[in-house]
Parts: C-alpha cells; structure tokens; sequence
C-alpha cells in the first residue's frame, strides 16, 4: 500500500537539518502539503507534514499495520460561514473533506476495518493576529466529521502558538512530533496553508 492524492508534492525532503533529523529513523520520507493525504503499510516509510492552523489525521489499523495521514485546511468560504457549513456549496465541502475521505477510502480497499482504524488529531496552531481564529474552526470541524463517520479518536494535541512537524510510521501507529519556533518555519508552512486555500478561490 503506497497512495497520495492527486497533485502531491515530490517525497522529497526540504531542508538539510530536516535530512538530519530523518536520519535517524532510518527510513523513507514521504512529505505531504494542505489537501493531500498519503498512505503505506512498508517498514521502511514515514509520512512528514508541517501544520500550523490546519489539522493532520493520522489513521491506523493495528491488526493490518497500514496506516495513513491527511491534511485539512479550510478554504475561506467554511471559515466566514462557521458553524453553519450548510450555507456553503457541497462541492466545496467536500473537496475540503476530500483529504480524509480518500485516506479513508484507501485504508478500506487494503482491508482496514472502521472499527480498527484509530486517529491521531494535530495542529490548530493558534496565532494571535488570526482574527478568525482559524485553527479552533478547523479542529472543530474537522472533530464533528471524525465524530458523524463513526470513527475513534484516540488522542487530540490542538492549539498552542508553534508550529508542529508531524513524522508518522504507519506501519505500527507512532507518532513523533517536533516543534519549530523559528520564523522561518512559521512563513513557510503558512504560504503552503495560504496557497491552497486561495486554490478554493481560482479553480
């Protein structure tokens, strides 16, 4: 099992200090950006993203040892309309929940059972010149869909003021996380978070 969505970033690294660190699990990186979702059930593979305001899900089935990530970022438009999603159009809710649903759907087709399958929630950084307050909105979301598809959420790390990179070993579930202060760190993420949403906007 190896699958990302479409358009994915190359798995390719970023920075050196990034090679480093990585380094030291021995295996493969797989990176992922806002609206993506990867996938894999190898040994030798992790899946690595950076969030801020966003939401990463991990996803694994113990029993099958697969597992899977995806990353939600919310367009504008769900943003200005919380709570009340139903006035926005449904083909823009669902490309928002696409990330998750073809991760879902991915972790399925290899077996996994919606019993099985336990998630991780990380991210909803929250920066205090947001005026929209946009990573409680996007947890809070991101939650209540978690909650209707009848999934089990095994833990939440939300909010705070840094920035997170997630490394994820979907073979057996573990999670490492690493906190980035820097601002440069902070500038990148937010473009990729930024880029995508006013993708909602040009397409």
């Amino acid at each position: 099992m190896n699958s990302q969505a479409s358009d994915l970033p190359d798995r390719r690294l970023n920075k050196d200090s990034d090679a480093y660190f990585n380094a030291q699990f021995g295996v493969k990186p797989l990176a992922i950006k806002p609206g993506h979702y990867a996938g894999s059930g190898r040994i030798d593979e992790m899946i690595i993203a950076t969030v801020e305001s966003g939401i990463l899900l991990t996803m694994h089935d113990k029993d099958l040892k697969i597992g899977g990530m995806a990353y939600i970022a919310l367009p504008d438009a769900l943003l200005e309309a919380f709570p009340y999603f139903d006035r926005v159009p449904v083909e823009t809710l669902r490309r928002a929940l696409l990330p998750v649903d073809e991760c879902i759907r991915d972790l399925k087709r290899h077996g996994a059972g919606k019993n099985r399958i336990r998630l991780r929630l990380i991210g909803g950084t929250k920066d205090e010149d947001d005026t929209r307050d946009t990573g409680t909105k996007t947890f809070v979301f991101v939650k209540e869909y978690i909650t209707r598809q009848g999934l089990r959420i095994m833990s939440e790390d939300i909010g705070g003021k840094f920035v997170r990179r997630v490394h994820y070993f979907p073979y057996t579930g573990r999670t490492v996380r690493k906190i980035l202060r820097r601002e440069e760190d902070f500038k990148s993420v937010r473009i990729d978070e930024k880029d995508y949403r006013r993708s909602f906007t040009t397409s």
